[in-house]
């Protein structure tokens, strides 16, 4: 029986590198700009987050990792609940009940956020299969400064500020005064003290946002050429004239680094401006060499 743990432990061993090899080689390439994320965080029904672009490719991106069916089951402001029915991860760990065990979806989900859309974040394994639960669940709580530096744009502040916003109708105003309630930053019509706060701390930043194609715009070219030409193969060698035209005044690729040059931000004594710096630690529960470990004692 000893024989047949260390073999468990192997193939589990094996399985959770082929996973990590997934997340190491595809996440880099992964970076979402602005634009797209602000459109993901002005979504405020599960609906509408759904329908993004960012949500498609996010859940597309962690089939790929090997980590299952992601879905959002549960939103509020600035929290997102995601479940995973039959998850694999749980597979790997036989011998372990009654705990958390999804480590590697927990890590995911906050690189997911704060590497590929740079938005700080509180991740937590809230419910697990392996912990007598229906589906493993996963709360990712943003980081509330993190995420308005992303959702407010140039005329969301004019807003804030009193100042009258141009080129956007009375209905795109109306929109965004309720969307920007929703996140606290104006009450009763005017500035809030979180908005005064956001705005003071706002005020200390430098940064240029950069502009580029989202990582799924190929794959939708692609999908649309495909349904022009009628195969997949005719769209490849379609893409590939269109890629060959480009070349020379090919838009240059994000790298690794940070996408956007930012200067340290003063506090001012602010307390409040404080207590909201984004915080990088997150719930991520046994790491997989602990867990393992916890199996071989089981046998």
């Amino acid at each position: 029986m000893e024989g047949t743990g260390f073999a468990q432990s192997m193939g589990a061993f094996g399985k959770m590198l082929k996973i990590q090899e997934a997340i190491t080689e595809n996440l880099p390439k992964s970076k979402v700009p602005w634009n797209e994320s602000r459109k993901f965080l002005k979504s405020i029904t599960i609906d509408d987050i759904k329908a993004t672009s960012l949500y498609k490719f996010h859940v597309g991106l962690f089939k790929k990792f090997g980590l299952g069916n992601l879905q959002l089951i549960g939103f509020a402001p600035m929290n997102y609940i995601y479940g995973v029915a039959k998850c694999p991860v749980c597979s790997l760990y036989p011998a372990l009940n009654n705990q958390k065990v999804c480590t590697a979806t927990t890590d995911a989900l906050y690189r997911f956020f704060t590497e590929a859309l740079e938005i700080e974040c509180n991740v937590e394994e809230i419910e697990c299969v392996k912990n007598g639960d229906s589906a493993c669940k996963f709360k990712v709580g943003l980081q509330p400064i993190s995420a308005y530096k992303i959702l407010i744009d140039e005329i969301d502040k004019n807003i804030l500020t009193g100042q009258s916003p141009l080129d956007i109708d009375s209905t795109e105003y109306k929109k965004r005064i309720e969307l920007l309630s929703i996140y606290k930053l104006i009450e009763e019509n005017k500035m809030s003290e979180i908005g005064k706060t956001y705005m003071q701390y706002a005020g200390n930043l430098s940064y240029q946002e950069k502009v580029f194609d989202p990582p799924w715009k190929k794959h939708e070219e692609l999908e649309s050429i495909a349904k022009e030409k009628g195969t997949f193969g005719a769209a490849f060698g379609a893409m590939k004239d269109k890629s060959t035209n480009k070349e020379g005044n090919s838009q240059k690729i994000p790298s690794e680094e940070n996408l956007f040059t930012k200067a340290k931000p003063t506090n001012n004594g602010n307390d409040s401006a404080k207590n909201s710096e984004p915080n990088t630690s997150t719930s991520k529960g046994d790491s997989f060499s602990d867990l393992l470990s916890k199996m071989k004692k089981k046998k």
